[in-house]
């Protein structure tokens, strides 16, 4: 490959959210790690850490990924199908890689919990829909004196569905579609009552996990660059849990009043949507990160998947200062310049089809 096909590296430090990009999971072991987003003029840009561990990122043409690198099958399906796509989100980018590894493209295991997370998803949406509307019932206490299980749930629902209908000047069936709608928006971080937690609360679950397994494996007497390592992750990590707790509590929040959403719902649906799926974005990029972790199995490969970590942590926008009222910011720029032999990989000494190997493991851990 030649550097002349390399921009200028530049300084990287988002305002948006959008901005930053989604991380896309190739497992191609040069393109872990980066991001996608739309370019300013038209199509998508590859946003690539800077592959010398310097501080800065690379950022290419969505066609500049063969001039880089060879990537796998699976990855060229996946960039193909990703460079028709204008609207990118952690949603979107997961929805065309699970139909990627859905095919098998990434091993046997990936295509199966492929097929596994699609009906978990689709549970999630089922539990939370239901949920909203059992909510609304109970907030508009149609039935509060009458007697148990009379009537019966789905005529409570009906009637209730109506009552508020003609309260904000809507039919039934616009309430009962909107409903849907907005359980659709909010089944990512699941609601108040709900008796399972949606996938943004279980991903938090697993970096909480995470950040113990690293402090208990760092420990007292770990040896202090180590030990450095370990304080930037894991602060990182509990910055963006501290943010994406606001913000799942304040898209639960929103059900308060459900009479009151859907007249919001009426005028302006993206906005919820948008203030549903604020945590998704904030998470993005840590799923693969714990699942890096998870797959080294000693001290060395260990050392190794700290250095991969301290270069993948994401940076956050100062956009999440204005969803949370928090102005803290964090640099998680510590990564070494290194000499690597060949057919190794830059950010750990592994060899790449073990890495290869490596990531098509994980993606069966994050479809």
């Amino acid at each position: 490959m030649s550097i002349s096909f390399l921009p200028p590296i530049q300084p990287y430090h988002p305002v948006t959210f959008r901005e930053r990009g989604v991380v896309v999971p190739f497992t191609t072991p040069l393109l872990v790690g980066t991001r996608a987003r739309p370019a300013a003029k038209g199509g998508l840009e590859l946003i690539i850490p800077n592959p010398s561990g310097l501080p800065g990122v690379y950022v290419l043409e969505w066609r500049s990924i063969p001039r880089l690198c060879h990537p796998t099958l699976h990855d060229r399906q996946l960039s193909e199908r990703i460079a028709s796509v204008y609207n990118i989100t952690p949603m979107t980018i997961r929805e065309i890689a699970r139909a990627v590894a859905a095919e098998g493209l990434a091993g046997e295991d990936a295509r199966h919990a492929a097929l596994a997370s699609a009906g978990s998803d689709k549970r999630d949406r089922t539990i939370t829909n239901f949920t909203l509307l059992m909510t609304l019932v109970d907030q508009v206490g149609l039935f509060r004196n009458a007697p148990p299980n009379e009537p019966n749930a789905q005529l409570r629902a009906r009637q209730t569905v109506a009552h508020v209908a003609a309260r904000i000047d809507r039919t039934a069936d616009w309430v009962a579609s909107a409903l849907e709608s907005m359980g659709d928006a909010l089944a990512i971080v699941g609601v108040e009552g709900q008796p399972d937690p949606g996938r943004v609360p279980r991903i938090m679950d697993v970096l909480r996990g995470t950040c113990a397994a690293l402090k208990a494996w760092s420990g007292p007497n770990s040896q202090e660059d180590r030990a450095a390592y370990v304080r930037m992750i894991c602060s990182a990590a509990e910055y963006t849990l501290s943010l994406a707790d606001e913000c799942v509590a304040r898209a639960r929040a929103l059900t308060a009043d459900l009479a009151g959403l859907l007249r919001e719902w009426a005028v302006d649906p993206q906005d919820i949507a948008h203030r549903a799926t604020r945590a998704e974005w904030l998470l993005d990029g840590w799923e693969q990160i714990c699942q890096i972790w998870r797959c080294a199995e000693d001290d060395p490969a260990r050392i190794a998947a700290l250095v991969e970590i301290a270069g993948l942590v994401p940076v956050i926008p100062r956009e999440a200062r204005d969803w949370t009222g928090t102005a803290e910011q964090i640099d998680p720029i510590m990564r070494f310049r290194r000499t690597i032999p060949l057919n190794e990989d830059w950010r750990t000494g592994a060899r790449v089809f073990e890495l290869i190997a490596r990531n098509e493991h994980i993606r069966a851990a994050t479809c």
